[in-house]
């Protein structure tokens, strides 16, 4: 007794080819489309990021500069406060 075979036709329409094959490519499409325009998206923040950065760095300089000052006017006041003080006590 033979066995029997069995075939399996391993063909696929072809509209169901097509369709499957536009809808990957117009996925394939979309995502290309999404990962360009968040790549623009992250070299604006790079841009804005650098910007910052530098407005940071001025202000930094600004301020120890600020500081710079402020510490010789105090050494300042203070040699004139001795100096006062020395002209009282020569004074008296």
């Amino acid at each position: 007794m033979q066995n029997p075979q069995r075939v399996v036709d391993m063909r696929v329409p072809l509209p169901w080819l097509i369709s499957t094959t536009a809808v990957f490519l117009g996925a394939l499409c979309s995502m290309l489309w999404s990962v360009a325009g968040q790549s623009n998206k992250l070299d604006q923040l790079i841009i804005t990021n650098a910007k910052l950065e530098k407005r940071l760095d001025d202000r930094d300089e600004k301020t120890d500069a600020l500081r710079e000052r402020m510490f010789n006017f105090d050494r300042l006041t203070d040699g004139l406060k001795l100096r006062v003080e020395a002209l009282e006590r020569a004074g008296k």
